[in-house]
């Protein structure tokens, strides 16, 4: 590259585009390497964008120019589609007949001048301009409905001119949506925007900590908030939902959010969450189950279709079992769907929508859903109607791999619900892969747990329990709650999830299709192959993890 005359970076030195030290320590790093003090300037990356631009156009022969943007014409502002005027950054400012000078930063963006070419037929003309420059050609040209101009930015973490450039890419709703990818990338849990004395402030919340990031005059909190509900895609005019979850995408992917939008006494207000992406944090062997039930478990998901099951007597811990399993089952290139009940996390390549969302679009009829979506996997955490299993089976029939989850019903009332829906016991034979129940148990604080002398009773155990519970209960030490500062007064730890789980092997399958009674046949399928969670349970009862009465249900 040919060397940048003095005076250049005499220039870049008046204009604030290069620091005197930096300057001194290149023309060092020049003489030491005996490079052109350009490549020096480049090598260092000590330039702003500006300079940078300014030398690469003077390698290339192409002009450099500083206009003003009041003095291009509005004449010119049609010329070029807004979108791709933004989005690229090509301004026209002058025209002769059928030529069109443009100005640009970035003098690589073919595509874009054969496809403006094309569009208006005209012949281009490129010189470069400061980005500053672009901008303000760019508002000039189409001005954002809000009045926000760049001056009425007020800084924060978020520096005037990187908003600025936002704004003149497109308007209010790109300084929004730049904000929400700002925050996600610098890994924070979400932000607000509300009022602060005479102005609106849009702050971020690091480690527990608000921090501000961009603030506006009073005048512009309306137009902030009308401009996040486009981007969650909530239509104007429309009665606000408690809560909405949309995505966005950056270079690095997909972001997704979930915004609460509030009309208070003192005004609008916004608050969004930027939902954590647990894709790789939660795998089929952290969840709960023991080594026999991983085992089978990952068997039956590596057929890659037909429905399971997962049951829990309370609303929670459900969605972590399905994600893991739906993880467990995904491949590259799939299509898989998800219906939450509301949106915990977010998973970059799923198709994710909340219950409410999918009632909206499909009026509950699954069967709809799998015509407009096309899935190859369908996650359900809960299935209000249990009815609608039989839908299922025939979606999963179809060739889909299901995965439905339903609430507050035990092991036994979830067998029951599928024995006698209404399709064909040969079908759910043949399409069923597993029914799995799960429990979570609360774990006792280590640190402050408090033996009780008395032994529990056995009353209530079932026989085939009986035998190994009387061991246990005639050796082990037994435990209550009590409180303490490590566990901040509550007696437990955490919790942890306990599985039960009957996998569709060829024996199951044939007592499923078979003509018994509901009572024969759950009574065989308990004896065929039936995955217990006593074996987990007792060895945390003979530790001293767990209290009696919490993991009783398994035993009976």
């Amino acid at each position: 590259m040919p060397s940048a005359p003095d005076d250049l970076f005499a220039k870049f030195l008046a204009l604030g585009y290069v620091a005197p030290d930096d300057l001194k320590e290149m023309k060092e790093r020049s003489s030491a390497l005996g490079i052109p003090l350009s490549e020096a300037a480049l090598l260092a990356d000590r330039l702003h964008p500006d300079a940078r631009a300014w030398i690469l156009s003077e390698a290339l022969g192409i002009p450099f120019v500083e206009v003003e943007p009041e003095s291009i014409s509005l004449d010119l502002a049609h010329l070029f589609p807004e979108t791709l005027a933004r989005e690229k950054r090509i301004v026209p400012i002058a025209r002769e007949g059928d030529r069109v000078t443009v100005a640009v930063n970035d003098p690589f963006c073919h595509g874009a001048f054969a496809v403006l070419e094309e569009m208006t037929g005209f012949s281009l003309r490129m010189v470069m301009c400061p980005g500053g420059t672009i901008g303000g050609i760019l508002a000039r040209f189409y001005p954002d409905p809000s009045g926000l101009k760049p001056f009425d930015l007020g800084e924060g973490s978020i520096c005037r001119e990187e908003a600025g450039k936002w704004l003149s890419e497109g308007g209010m709703k790109r300084v929004c949506g730049q904000i929400l990818l700002h925050a996600a990338s610098r890994g924070m849990s979400g932000l607000r925007m509300s009022p602060v004395g005479r102005d609106v402030v849009i702050e971020g919340r690091s480690d527990a900590k608000p921090v501000r990031l961009l603030s506006f005059p009073l005048r512009f909190r309306k137009p902030l908030f009308d401009a996040f509900l486009e981007l969650a895609g909530v239509p104007g005019g429309s009665e606000l939902p408690p809560e909405t979850v949309f995505h966005l995408e950056s270079e690095t992917g997909v972001v997704s959010l979930q915004a609460s939008f509030l009309r208070g006494l003192s005004g609008p207000e916004v608050i969004v969450k930027i939902l954590p992406d647990l894709r790789t944090g939660i795998s089929l062997d952290s969840v709960g189950f023991n080594p026999d039930q991983l085992d089978v478990t990952e068997k039956v998901l590596r057929k890659g279709n037909g429905l399971f099951l997962v049951s829990s007597p309370g609303p929670e811990g459900v969605a972590t079992t399905l994600f893991a399993m739906l993880r467990e089952g995904y491949r590259p290139g799939l299509r898989a769907v998800t219906v939450e009940e509301r949106h915990r996390f977010r998973n970059e390549g799923y198709i994710q929508l909340d219950r409410r969302q999918a009632e909206e679009r499909f009026s509950g009829d699954w069967s709809r859903l799998a015509e407009s979506l096309e899935p190859d996997i369908l996650i359900i955490e809960h299935l209000p109607d249990p009815a609608a299993l039989a839908d299922l089976l025939h979606l999963a029939q179809a060739g889909t791999l299901v995965l439905c989850g339903i609430r507050r019903f035990n092991f036994d009332r979830a067998l029951r619900t599928l024995l006698t829906i209404n399709v064909d016991p040969f079908i759910l034979a043949h399409v069923m892969r597993l029914v799995l129940h799960q429990r979570l148990v609360k774990l006792l604080c280590m640190e402050c747990r408090r033996p009780v002398p008395a032994r529990p009773s056995l009353r209530m155990v079932g026989e085939r329990y009986r035998g190994e519970l009387e061991r246990i209960v005639a050796d082990a030490s037994f435990y209550l709650p009590s409180g303490c500062p490590k566990c901040g007064g509550t007696g437990y730890s955490g919790r942890m999830a306990l599985f039960e789980l009957i996998p569709f092997t060829p024996g199951v399958q044939n007592i499923v299709a078979s003509e018994g009674t509901l009572e024969e046949k759950l009574s065989r399928l308990m004896e065929e192959d039936f995955y217990s969670a006593a074996q987990s349970v007792q060895e945390m009862l003979r530790r001293g993890m767990v209290t009696y009465e919490d993991v009783a249900p398994f035993f009976r």
